[in-house]
């Protein structure tokens, strides 16, 4: 580990160790947290984290990594093999429904996949709460209409009293530290007792919701926030498997450990080496790929010659998708352009995630082109190459068979996703320009482009069969054992 990585590991088991008396009905509170939300915006972290120091105002330190997925997998072992539970029967039945946890709307499955493999009899798409639009839409990709949707707050219970003591606790035990670097953060105080009362509600909610909804496999996009991590951990206890779907590239390794759910569906060999080197169990990791993948080789909803002339675009030049996020590396994209030139030869089109609106990079340089609304995919399909950062869009372009080039701000706990890619990635934004230059007017570059692409892909994504097959069968799998 590197000192970042040693420091956040580091303050995570601190945390889990200091406030691990916090139970309720068994399930001990931090184990159950959002860790990251609960240091967001403390510079007494983030200004040292990077310290080697940083140790010195800490109790306790993680060595390496596998120990502190250990301390999960004893957690979740636990509850597994709990004799006597504090919550309902157990509610799992083998015929019962598919349930999907769209946590932070990351699930994103197509409406083909839906349609196809999740039929409104076996499946229920369980929210939070009631939303204030009650008209039918499409989330992100997920259908509310033609599921039967069900919603946690009617399974409430009056626990305000229980939640008032965990609290009263949680800060008796702030007030033994002085000068921590966490626990006296007034936001993180904030922050915390929020994320005691919702863990306490959802312990609740998900135990009744069980005991009347028989479940026969829970299908999460994310276990990380403490809403879907709480449901994930009841189930465990009642029995039931769960399915945790990678929602992007593991660029940053805080978004994905600690592993929770049962199996963890990954996209290729790399993130199930990864997993694996981490400290979970084999059984635990399975290539499935992502449904939302399948429709990459879909025709397009518009055909090249409406887009171009939808966005103004210069018939006949060569097409380049560039995709960034907010204003991040930002001097670097500027360097970029600046570096490209205002060439006749390209039309480029600049993709902000997560915002749909015009970056302001089309407006300080008039000659690129917003992509407005048209969907990622036929953006891609209709490109003849594919500019971004370290973003799960480079993968998507790829198995799309396009030429992908990224530009690279490495970051202390980055994963080395895309090293093996070589040449096609680039930290320096003229260099970078160079090399879009090289490919369009050397065989060579093309040649190359290619060959990385294609050696990346087998590790990356080495589906044979549609993604959405494969989750299938696993969620028939999992609940035929039942």
């Amino acid at each position: 580990m590197n000192t970042v990585e040693r420091n956040i590991w580091s303050l995570y088991y601190e945390f889990l160790e200091t406030f691990k008396i916090l139970k309720y009905k068994g399930f001990s509170i931090p184990y159950l947290c959002h860790f990251r939300s609960l240091i967001t915006d403390n510079q007494k972290v983030y200004g040292r984290i990077s310290s080697e120091n940083f140790l010195k105002s800490l109790r306790y330190e993680i060595k390496d990594k596998q120990s502190f997925q250990q301390l999960f997998n004893a957690y979740k072992r636990y509850h597994v093999n709990k004799s006597k539970s504090k919550l309902a029967p157990k509610a799992v039945s083998p015929e019962g429904k598919v349930v999907l946890y769209d946590a932070a709307k990351l699930l994103r499955f197509p409406k083909e996949i839906i349609d196809q493999h999740f039929k409104p009899s076996d499946t229920i798409v369980l929210h939070d709460l009631y939303t204030k639009n009650k008209k039918n839409k499409i989330v992100k990709g997920i259908p509310i209409e033609g599921l039967p949707c069900h919603y946690l707050h009617d399974y409430r219970a009056n626990v305000s009293s229980n939640i008032h003591i965990l609290q009263t606790k949680a800060a008796e035990i702030i007030s033994s530290f002085k000068g921590h670097p966490m626990f006296n953060d007034k936001t993180f105080k904030q922050i915390f007792n929020k994320q005691i009362e919702g863990i306490v509600h959802r312990i609740e909610e998900a135990s009744r919701f069980f005991n009347k909804n028989p479940v026969s496999c829970i299908v999460f996009s994310s276990t990380h926030y403490y809403q879907s991590r709480t449901i994930a951990m009841v189930a465990a206890e009642v029995g039931i498997p769960t399915i945790c779907m990678q929602h992007g590239i593991i660029g940053n390794e805080i978004g994905f450990i600690p592993q929770i759910a049962d199996v963890e569906a990954v996209y290729g060999n790399f993130e199930a080496e990864w997993f694996k080197r981490l400290g979970v169990h084999e059984q635990s990791v399975e290539v499935i790929g992502h449904p939302r993948f399948d429709t990459i080789h879909l025709q397009p909803s518009i055909s090249r010659k409406r887009m171009e002339r939808k966005l103004g675009l210069k018939r006949g030049k060569k097409l380049i998708l560039m995709v960034v996020r907010d204003n991040q590396q930002i001097k670097k994209w500027e360097a970029f352009i600046n570096s490209l030139g205002n060439n006749e030869d390209y039309n480029i089109i600049v993709r902000d995630y997560p915002q749909l609106t015009p970056h302001p990079l089309t407006s300080k340089y008039p000659f690129l082109s917003s992509s407005q609304h048209f969907q990622l995919y036929d953006l891609i399909r209709h490109s003849d190459l594919v500019v971004t950062y370290l973003s799960t869009v480079a993968l998507e372009a790829m198995i799309a068979d396009k030429p992908v080039f990224i530009l690279s701000t490495p970051f202390p706990n980055y994963t080395g996703y895309y090293d093996s890619l070589g040449e096609l990635v680039e930290t320096d934004p003229v260099r970078y320009a160079d090399l879009i230059h090289r490919y369009f007017n050397d065989k060579e570059m093309k040649k190359l482009a290619k060959e990385r692409r294609v050696e990346f892909l087998e590790q990356a994504y080495p589906i044979a069969e549609l993604s959405g097959e494969r989750l299938k069968n696993l969620i028939d799998r999992l609940s035929s054992d039942l």
